[in-house]
């Protein structure tokens, strides 16, 4: 298989199995809600401009399950016909879901790829790509892909800054800086850091060599638009920095770690079977 076939072909099957995994991130999504609407709403915090504008105070309960029930019935009609208005909808529904969540002081927000997603595909008809659209895809991809190369990109600046202006705090590149990180990070949850982690973090000089490859190939992982099998490796490597991430760092990026999977996988491997079992 060619790599503009597989490419367009990949997409078509993330395509529809997003928007079914985006069904459980929605029942995931309305637990938080249900947990956070029993805390003083004095807590909310809108942190940014947007959120200031369409959602300054905590949601009626009312209202919030509406838009979730809204967002089921467009993504369920989205998977059998395309509409640009809908996609749209989808769009603004899925970032207005997960405001609630993002406005709490502490509470991470994994929802970024998800809503990056959305906003994506709101003019792309999977059903009407041609092999010769894979640019479209790549472009998709590219978007997905470069918010984890800035990040990347801005840790070697980060880095590169501490090495000629002598910053007194803690950098990537120095003996024991991934240990001190996960024992400020269990420090703010008040729990002990597990020994078998501190027993790991006794070999330094790997732990700095990890941390520095670790930030390049974040760095690069945009270069996964351009080839499948770089793209694939890009989705091994995030799952293994979020699975750090949940152990190592308590930043759990919850179902999200699944979407990737959905997003990135390699369906063409499974071309036939895909190919007759639901004609895509």
């Amino acid at each position: 298989m060619t790599y503009p076939k597989l490419t367009v072909f990949n997409f078509k099957v993330s395509y529809i199995l997003f928007r079914i995994f985006t069904l459980f991130w929605l029942i995931q999504q309305a637990q938080f809600f249900n947990r956070f609407s029993k805390r003083a709403h004095e807590l909310y915090e809108p942190s940014v401009w947007f959120q200031k504008i369409v959602m300054p105070v905590f949601p009626p309960d009312l209202l919030y399950y509406l838009v979730v029930v809204l967002t089921v019935v467009l993504l369920v009609s989205s998977i059998f016909r395309f509409s640009v208005l809908t996609n749209v909808l989808l769009f603004l529904l899925v970032a207005y879901i997960s405001l609630p969540v993002v406005a709490y002081r502490g509470v991470s927000h994994p929802n970024h790829v998800l809503i990056l997603s959305y906003f994506l595909t709101m003019f792309l008809n999977p059903r009407k790509l041609e092999d010769q659209d894979y640019k479209y895809v790549q472009i998709y991809y590219l978007g997905l892909l470069i918010t984890y190369s800035m990040a990347g990109f801005w840790k070697l600046v980060s880095v590169t800054k501490d090495l000629f202006t002598a910053n007194p705090g803690i950098s990537w590149f120095e003996v024991n800086a991934a240990k001190y990180n996960s024992m400020l990070n269990y420090m703010t949850v008040d729990e002990k850091i597990p020994l078998w982690m501190l027993k790991m973090y006794e070999y330094e000089n790997l732990w700095i060599a990890v941390t520095v490859i670790g930030i390049v190939l974040q760095t690069l992982c945009f270069l996964g638009a351009f080839s499948r099998r770089y793209l694939t490796f890009c989705l091994f490597f995030l799952l293994t920095f979020h699975f750090y991430n949940v152990y190592f760092v308590i930043a759990d990026w919850r179902i999200m770690k699944y979407g990737l999977i959905v997003l990135f996988f390699p369906y063409h491997y499974f071309y036939s079977l895909i190919h007759k079992t639901f004609r895509i």
